[in-house]
């Protein structure tokens, strides 16, 4: 595993801390977890003597797991010599949006609205209604042709012990296929798709691996558009550098290939309400993010 620092400081006294984590899965837990200690450290407090190793026991197949199927959420990538080879034809571009309390709120109405019916409002998370706006802008991008009809949802079970050892073991990734043209559904429908019908691959995925003993590397983010659900990250309360918490924190993923990611984040308190947004960072080929930005900037307001 490889860590590095980058530290800059700004005239007017703010100071910015970034990170550079290789890790299997790009576990984005893990890292908030590591630069939570490391400020606590520099605090004075004690580290913890030793870290938490979790010992997962024999998971139980759900009714939405996948056992037979090959699995379509990873492939596998192409080496040449001891070096992956480059995971897309594109040049993937990034970019970040802030989507504020009052444009979640906004965003949650409209979506219910659609089809009148409120039942499911309450239950549904940020997180499902992003990751349906998102699927609807870039199926309409790409065409009826292209999709995307099937996706990924990355997810982390929220059972993580405190001192834990950094580990992909708590990651569940699912897909959702789409039996219709996604750019032609109204966003509620996209909701409900999302929260009722994902399959989680973990278990044929596991099988894949074991059968080549953990030889073969594979690629997961942006195999299929991926949508990587980071709501729960404890990213402005968890850090304290000399008794300043973050403003801003922001999470991005390298090699991602030619279907893209989005990773949806908590974002800091709105000066507005009080209330909080999220941070949606969106890797896309580059033309695709231009018109993505066109499209939600028009049409949703968010830039």
């Amino acid at each position: 595993m490889f860590t590095s620092f980058q530290f800059t400081w700004f005239k007017c006294g703010g100071l910015s801390v970034g990170l550079s984590w290789a890790h299997v899965l790009g576990d984005a837990f893990s890292a908030f977890n590591f630069l939570s200690k490391w400020s606590q450290i520099l605090a004075g407090q004690a580290p913890p003597k030793s870290l938490h190793v979790s010992s997962f026991p024999e998971p139980k197949i759900s009714h939405n797991s996948i056992v037979d199927d090959p699995p379509v959420s990873i492939k596998k990538t192409n080496i040449l010599g001891e070096y992956w080879l480059a995971t897309n034809y594109h040049d993937v571009a990034t970019h970040s949006y802030h989507i504020t309390s009052k444009q979640l709120h906004h965003l949650v109405t409209a979506t219910f609205n659609q089809t009148n019916d409120n039942t499911n409002e309450a239950k549904t998370t940020y997180f499902e209604i992003i990751s349906a706006l998102l699927w609807k802008c870039i199926a309409n991008i790409r065409g009826q042709h292209f999709g995307p009809n099937v996706v990924t949802i990355c997810t982390s079970e929220s059972n993580r012990a405190e001192n834990e050892f950094p580990t992909n073991g708590f990651l569940v990734l699912s897909k959702i296929e789409a039996d219709f043209s996604t750019g032609k559904y109204e966003i509620s429908e996209l909701v409900k798709l999302i929260a009722e019908n994902k399959m989680v691959e973990n278990h044929v995925m596991e099988k894949l691996v074991e059968a080549d003993e953990g030889k073969e590397d594979f690629i997961v983010y942006g195999v299929n558009l991926t949508f990587v659900n980071l709501e729960e990250a404890n990213i402005y309360d968890g850090m304290n550098l000399n008794g300043q918490k973050p403003i801003m924190a922001n999470c991005t993923f390298r090699g991602v290939s030619d279907k893209g990611v989005v990773l949806v984040l908590p974002a800091p308190e709105d000066d507005e309400d009080g209330g909080n947004g999220r941070i949606v960072t969106v890797s896309l080929p580059r033309e695709e993010l231009y018109q993505l930005k066109d499209k939600l900037g028009g049409e949703w307001g968010i830039h």
